[in-house]
């Protein structure tokens, strides 16, 4: 995946209501957000439609593209990068 912002797009995931797991699928990263508080998933536009989210009560799964299709990278609420996915 390129560097360059208009190859990529952000997905912000959010614990609006109280504390949430957020869980990237199939890898099974995780984070825990208090409330307020959000990620930001970065990741190729082409992707998108095949990212699919889940919210379930304190948690949102995330289930992206197998590996190789993508690389995600994963930025905390001050856009510094806390996990690349694959």
């Amino acid at each position: 995946m390129g560097t360059d912002s208009s190859s990529t797009m952000d997905m912000k995931l959010a614990a609006a209501d109280g504390p949430a797991r957020i869980t990237f699928e199939p890898g099974g990263t995780a984070f825990t957000l208090a409330a307020e508080e959000f990620l930001t998933l970065r990741l190729e536009p082409d992707v998108v439609p095949a990212v699919e989210i889940t919210v379930w009560p304190n948690g949102i799964s995330v289930w992206l593209p197998y590996p190789g299709e993508s690389d995600y990278i994963v930025l905390d609420s001050e856009g510094r990068e806390v996990a690349r996915l694959w």
